[in-house]
């Protein structure tokens, strides 16, 4: 392990002496500590930029496995209904930075940039990945947590080393796959579109169709482009951000789920019930008794 990704790993356990989550300062950025593995389980993921000091943790997507750990950061830009898995050691805390990913951002960047671009393949492809961690990257990220210790630096100096970290991600690696948020692949736009949209509605009617046509795209051409973005239909999609929805619903507000169901846009709870269990492997009863888990 390198004096870098060692520095690092020391500034996050003084900032998280406990697990949980915590803001910077920076807009988008947050720092995390969880102490204790998990086996698969689904779990709704936003668009972000995530940078592990210390542990592993695998996310599955459809047949496709991507693993992040100090050497691969992870990127994923629109949001997913995926599965994860925490590796973690005993005494070996999993420690991270998160970066949410805003689209007017990245486009800012890009058009700053001087040296020609290629540009984003018309070919729809998954909308996350991995990548080799560089020491370009960690050495941005470094500086960034460094000035978390005084709110001018961080006021002043954090977004310019967070604007570096994008930099390297946007110019490296599998970075097409993230221009495309900011530039010429009118599908993948249309796709990331059509996802806003289900996220700003999922609790009202949604009808595939009217979906397709706000992509711009006949019904078949709207499938094979939203599975390539997301591996799984539209309809499966819908219905695992409504699922995932009232998951929240029934942990952080303890709402019952019958409420939970109908907040979400079931109609009925016991087909709720049913797909509920089946997701996530327990009732909305025992979800209700455990509370909210980070």
């Amino acid at each position: 392990m390198n004096t870098t990704i060692l520095t690092m790993k020391d500034i996050l356990l003084e900032k998280l002496p406990a697990e949980g989550i915590i803001e910077t300062g920076i807009k988008g950025v947050g720092l995390f500590r969880r102490d204790n593995p998990y086996k698969k389980r689904p779990q709704l993921y936003n668009p972000q930029i995530i940078l592990l000091v210390q542990g592993k943790k695998n996310i599955y997507l459809g047949d496709k496995t991507f693993v992040y750990d100090p050497q691969h950061y992870y990127v994923q830009t629109v949001p997913l209904p995926v599965e994860c898995e925490a590796v973690i050691e005993e005494g070996k805390p999993m420690l991270g930075m998160v970066i949410m990913i805003d689209p007017q951002t990245i486009g800012e960047i890009l058009f700053e940039m001087d040296t020609e671009i290629p540009p984003a393949t018309r070919k729809m492809r998954n909308s996350l990945y991995n990548a080799s961690m560089s020491d370009a990257i960690t050495d941005a990220a470094l500086r960034l947590l460094k000035t978390l210790d005084s709110k001018n630096e961080t006021r002043v100096l954090g977004p310019i080393f967070l604007k570096e970290i994008l930099f390297k991600i946007i110019s490296g690696e599998n970075g097409e796959i993230l221009r495309e948020l900011a530039i010429n692949n009118r599908g993948f736009y249309q796709i990331s579109r059509v996802i806003s949209k289900i996220h700003e509605n999922y609790s009202r009617p949604i009808e595939i169709q009217a979906l397709a046509r706000e992509a711009g795209m006949s019904s078949t051409a709207f499938h094979a482009s939203f599975k390539a973005m997301t591996s799984t239909s539209p309809l499966q999609y819908i219905k695992n951000i409504r699922l995932h929805k009232a998951k929240e619903i029934i942990q952080n507000e303890g709402e019952k789920a019958n409420a939970a169901a109908m907040r979400v846009g079931y109609e009925s709870s016991s087909q709720f019930s049913r797909e509920y269990k089946r997701t996530f492997g327990t009732t909305p009863a025992k979800d209700r008794q455990t509370g909210s888990v980070y």
